[in-house]
């Protein structure tokens, strides 16, 4: 037999039932109409989690709750009626209308339960139970609009106050997506605690006091924090103004709950809707950096080309946040018939447009190399096409043609590269022209670089150079020592020495990509006869 029906049965009916029996001693206007109704929320929540299948729970819940408030019978079956067609014509709204997602991810479904769940459903409820109190003579015709605003009011607050908070403990948990931890919640539930009692003991005006905490909730928590904030403010102001204390207890008892559940329904949708576009705005984030990653990953080569007569190694790392969106640093290697060509460069912006652009860059250079043979001029193709985009995309970039122990570069705003001696001195190849994209007539002259045995040239982006430590950047000189130190070691022996030194140097994560391309030439084979 399958218990899981009947127990849900059984679990709704006794949270309706108990919320309605603290709910109902709030009540002054009638002994059936409180102010505020926390069942209503409860009954919702059950029947867009768990189906109409349900609706029996919110039938028995509302006949337990009301039979012995000294009520005639048909008024309580009345009563009971509204109360379960309220939540049913609530989830037939929500569900089957709008198209309502539980997880309230969407400012849509924040929208639709203000007004399908909050406005609309909650008529139901108070027309067909202010009706049944009026036809038993447990209130006058003069009270009928009173109490029906009472009623109606009072269902709202349960459905904009109860229901978000379930319908985002079960669809949220175990609340690992916002960038709040377990220790700033306590500190936060602690705030909100005090904060609203402050508020609350107090007949001044002052419950402006609250906001910052929802907003923080907000911000910090997303969805979970902004709910359960508000549960929070809820029963800490509920609980001292039916006591008649804080800024609403000069008016009535009716009336001073109704402005207290007022307030709170006010503030907790408010903070939701934060919570709402502030977790859109980061998923958003990270969703298009993952992009950018995925797009820039595909543009790098899977591996270095075997190029005769040449040992190359290769070393490339992203910008290593989710809040820093990813860079756009770049290599390619490809044949010419004058030889084999490399690229590096760096994009200038993050995300999917400097993917994009590295794109461009890449394949461009590509195109570029079939009808042009020299560096120089494969750099002046590629900034006549950044010129020619729609917005300003200015690149740095290197070219280089690899020929039989020499290269010939040319250099676009890009780091100058390093030459190594084996005796750990260092040349730097100075000279090059201004940044692709960013000025008419460039001009980007070339430079034959001829390398002796041993002899290892270094391309690199300004990621590696600028990468933060403790408290200051990697630099030039730490960069030139380093290289200096390991200036006999093969090509991906000391990219590796260089990521190491990195790693150790950076604080927190890399807030740039790095890229780095080492160089050396290898004697070439003779053929066997």
């Amino acid at each position: 037999m399958n218990y899981g029906y009947p127990l849900s049965l059984a679990v709704v009916t006794a949270l309706y039932t108990a919320s309605g029996k603290l709910g109902l001693g709030l009540a002054f206007s009638s002994s059936s109409v409180t102010a505020i109704w926390a069942p209503t929320g409860i009954a919702l929540a059950a029947l867009v989690l768990g189906g109409y299948r349900l609706w029996p729970a919110i039938a028995i819940g509302a006949l337990l709750t009301n039979v012995d408030t000294g009520i005639p019978a048909g008024t309580v079956l009345g009563i009971t009626c509204g109360n379960t067609l309220e939540a049913l014509a609530g989830a037939y709204l929500l569900c089957g209308v709008a198209g309502f997602r539980p997880d309230l991810q969407r400012l849509r479904d924040v929208l639709y339960l203000i007004v399908f769940g909050a406005a609309v459903s909650t008529t139901v409820s108070a027309t067909i139970g202010v009706t049944s109190l009026l036809l038993g003579d447990a209130i006058t015709s003069e009270h009928v609009a009173s109490v029906w605003r009472t009623w109606w009011l009072g269902d709202m607050g349960g459905d904009l106050i109860v229901t978000p908070a379930l319908l985002v403990a079960a669809t949220h948990w175990p609340f690992r997506r916002a960038p709040g931890r377990i220790p700033e919640a306590a500190l936060l539930a602690a705030a909100i605690a005090g904060a609203t009692v402050f508020v609350f003991t107090r007949h001044t005006g002052v419950t402006y006091v609250i906001f910052p905490f929802l907003t923080w909730a907000a911000l910090r928590f997303w969805q979970p924090g902004a709910t359960i904030a508000s549960l929070e403010i809820a029963a800490i102001a509920v609980t001292f103004t039916a006591h008649g204390k804080g800024p609403f207890a000069m008016n009535g008892p009716d009336d001073r709950l109704l402005l207290a559940q007022t307030f709170v329904a006010v503030a907790g949708m408010t903070s939701l809707v934060l919570a709402v576009l502030t977790s859109q705005r980061q998923q958003a984030a990270r969703a298009e950096r993952k992009i950018a990653e995925t797009l820039q990953r595909g543009l790098l080569p899977r591996s270095v080309p075997n190029i005769p007569g040449w040992e190359i190694a290769t070393f490339y790392e992203a910008a290593g946040t989710a809040e820093v969106a990813v860079g756009g640093d770049f290599f390619d290697f490809f044949p010419t018939e004058a030889g084999w060509i490399l690229v590096l460069g760096d994009v200038t912006g993050k995300g999917v447009e400097a993917a994009t652009m590295t794109a461009l860059v890449r394949h461009g250079a590509r195109v570029a190399s079939q009808v042009e043979e020299g560096p120089s001029a494969i750099l002046a193709r590629l900034d006549q096409a950044l010129r020619e985009q729609p917005t300003l995309s200015p690149c740095s970039a290197l070219c280089a043609r690899l020929g039989v122990n020499e290269m010939v570069v040319s250099s676009a705003g890009h780091p100058h590269p390093l030459i190594l001696r084996p005796d750990g001195a260092i040349h730097q190849l100075d000279g090059g022209g201004p940044l692709l994209g960013a000025w008419v007539h460039g001009d980007w002259p070339e430079r034959t670089v001829p390398l002796g045995r041993d002899e290892t040239v270094v391309f690199f982006t300004d990621g590696v150079t600028d990468l933060v430590g403790e408290h200051e950047r990697f630099g030039d000189e730490r960069l030139r020592d380093l290289l200096a130190a390991h200036s006999r070691l093969a090509p991906a022996q000391l990219l590796a020495e260089l990521d190491s030194a990195l790693r150790e140097f950076q604080a927190g994560t890399r807030n740039d990509d790095t890229a780095a391309v080492a160089l050396r030439p290898s004697p070439r084979r003779r053929p066997r006869i």
